[in-house]
C-alpha cells in the first residue's frame, strides 16, 4: 500500500463556493488584480499566502508530483500516489473564492474542470516584456547559481521555495529560462486556457500592459460587480522583487560563511597546528613563557 498523501492528513473543507479562476502567468498583472479583486469583496489565494503557510507550500509540492508529472519522474514514494481532485482543492483553497499567480495558475485546467461555475480571467502581456520580467524576477531563484546550490543542498529557509519554484517551471517550460521552448510554453499555457473554457461568457482575456483593460470597467462588466469610484490599482513589484532578492542572495553568502567557511578555517587551523606542533612549542617558549618568565623574576 503506497503511503497516504499529505492531502490526505487535512482535515480543511470549502466554506465559501470558488468564484474567479485568474489563470494568465505569474508577473501579467496579478497583482493589480488581486487588489483589485480584494477590494470588490473576494478573497483571493496567491503565492503570498503559500509563503506564509509552509505546510501549504508542501501541498503544493505533492500537487505538481502526483497531478502533473509523468509517474517515472516523481519521487519514487509518490510513484503510485493519485493526482490531486476538486476535493482535494477544496481543502488548499476552501477558504478562497478566487486563485491566481503561482502556484495555481499552472492547474489551469484542472481547476477549470473542478470549478466549471467559476469565471476564469486570463492576464497577459507580450511574451519578450513577460521574459524580461521573470528573468530579472521569480527565474533568479533558479538561475543564480547560489541559490540552485542551496536549493540542491537544502540549506537556508528559502530551499522549500526554491524546490517549489523549480517544480514549477519543470512542468512549465522544462525549466528553460528564455528562447524559443520557453516562448512556446508560454503559449501553449494561454492555449490550454482558452480551449478549456468553450463557454466565451465565462473567460475574459485582458492585456495588463493596456489602460483601458486594466481597468475597473471591463473587471466589473464580467463579474457583474458595480464599478468602484476610486482608481483601479496599478501595481509594479518587478523593483522591490529584485531587490528581496539581492538581499536574499547577500544574506546566503552570509550564511554560507559562518556554516561553511567558517568551520572549515578552524579545521584547516587544527591540522596547521597538529603538523606544527613542535615549532609551535619553541615559538611559545622562546617568544611568549620566556619573556614573561625573565619579566615576572626581575
Amino acid at each position: 500500500m503506497p503511503a497516504p498523501r499529505l492531502i490526505d492528513q487535512d482535515e480543511r473543507t470549502r466554506t465559501k463556493p470558488m468564484r474567479i479562476l485568474v489563470l494568465g502567468m505569474c508577473r501579467t498583472g496579478t497583482t493589480s488584480i488581486s487588489i483589485a479583486l480584494r477590494k470588490l469583496g473576494y478573497t483571493p489565494y496567491q503565492m503570498r499566502e503559500v509563503l506564509v503557510k509552509p505546510k501549504d507550500m508542501l501541498l503544493w509540492q505533492e500537487a505538481i508530483n502526483t497531478t502533473l508529472l509523468a509517474p517515472q519522474d516523481r519521487p519514487a514514494k509518490q510513484r503510485n500516489l493519485p493526482p490531486y481532485s476538486k476535493s482535494d482543492f477544496d481543502k488548499l483553497l476552501g477558504d478562497y473564492d478566487a486563485i491566481m499567480d503561482l502556484p495555481g495558475c499552472i492547474f489551469a485546467k484542472e481547476l477549470i474542470e473542478a470549478y466549471p461555475d467559476a469565471k476564469v480571467i486570463l492576464t497577459k502581456r507580450a511574451y519578450a516584456e513577460w521574459e524580461k520580467s521573470m528573468q530579472e524576477s521569480i527565474w533568479c531563484l533558479d538561475t543564480w547559481h547560489l541559490f540552485r546550490l542551496c536549493r540542491i543542498l537544502n540549506i537556508t529557509q528559502l530551499a522549500p521555495l526554491m524546490r517549489l519554484v523549480h517544480a514549477v517551471f519543470r512542468v512549465h517550460n522544462g525549466n528553460t529560462y528564455g528562447g524559443s521552448a520557453s516562448r512556446e510554453a508560454y503559449e501553449a499555457h494561454y492555449s490550454t486556457v482558452r480551449s478549456s473554457v468553450p463557454q466565451k461568457d465565462r473567460l475574459l482575456e485582458l492585456d495588463t500592459t493596456d489602460d483601458s483593460e486594466l481597468s475597473w470597467k471591463p473587471l466589473c462588466e464580467f463579474l457583474g460587480n458595480e464599478v468602484p469610484k476610486e482608481q483601479f490599482p496599478r501595481l509594479n513589484e518587478e523593483k522591490a522583487m529584485r531587490q528581496n532578492l539581492e538581499n536574499a542572495w547577500w544574506g546566503m553568502v552570509q550564511y554560507l560563511g559562518l556554516m561553511l567557511i567558517l568551520p572549515g578555517l578552524v579545521t584547516v587551523g587544527a591540522v596547521f597546528c597538529w603538523v606544527h606542533a613542535d615549532d609551535l612549542r619553541v615559538f611559545r617558549d622562546e617568544w611568549v613563557i620566556g619573556p614573561l618568565k625573565a619579566y615576572l623574576e626581575a
